[in-house]
């Protein structure tokens, strides 16, 4: 079984388990956001993140399934030099998953606890879920950063 297939499953018994709606995935191109959006089903708002432009077809696809696609998006935690290199340590898809998820959050697409995702040429490979209420909230100053991680799904570094 792929990792991707894995990660698909564990997406979908994670949004019943825990009544999740939102769920935030990077997608350059959109396809992986399709899959997701396919699996999960219409119980599941999927919300789709890149910092390009998906095409044509892949908007009327995301239309279609009822999708939000975001593109053009600014990626704030890659202008946030130490934060960037400090997720980085972990590896490219957990940085990737809370970019969007900050992403998500500064554009008031998700409200308490949501499911965040991403992956790399393999396929979906990190997913977690996170929550918008940190509990230490008053000593975060970075709004960008007053996310909570509540559970990791998936990640390369889970064997």
């Amino acid at each position: 079984m792929t990792p991707e297939i894995n990660t698909t499953e564990s997406l979908l018994k994670a949004t019943e388990a825990r009544g999740i709606s939102n769920v935030v995935v990077a997608s350059r191109g959109g396809k992986t956001a399709l899959k997701i959006a396919e699996a999960l089903g219409k119980k599941v708002h999927v919300i789709s993140i890149t910092e390009f432009s998906y095409s044509d077809d892949v908007k009327k696809k995301m239309k279609k399934l009822k999708m939000a696609p975001i593109e053009n998006a600014d990626l704030v935690i890659q202008d946030l030099r130490e934060m960037n290199e400090t997720l980085l340590m972990f590896g490219p898809g957990v940085k990737t998953a809370l970019e969007v998820a900050a992403i998500a959050k500064q554009r008031g697409l998700v409200d308490g606890e949501f499911i965040a995702v991403s992956g790399g040429k393999k396929g979906i490979d990190t997913a977690m879920v996170l929550d918008t209420v940190h509990p230490e909230a008053e000593l975060v100053t970075e709004p960008v950063k007053q996310l909570a991680i509540k559970q990791i799904i998936a990640s390369p570094l889970i064997k």
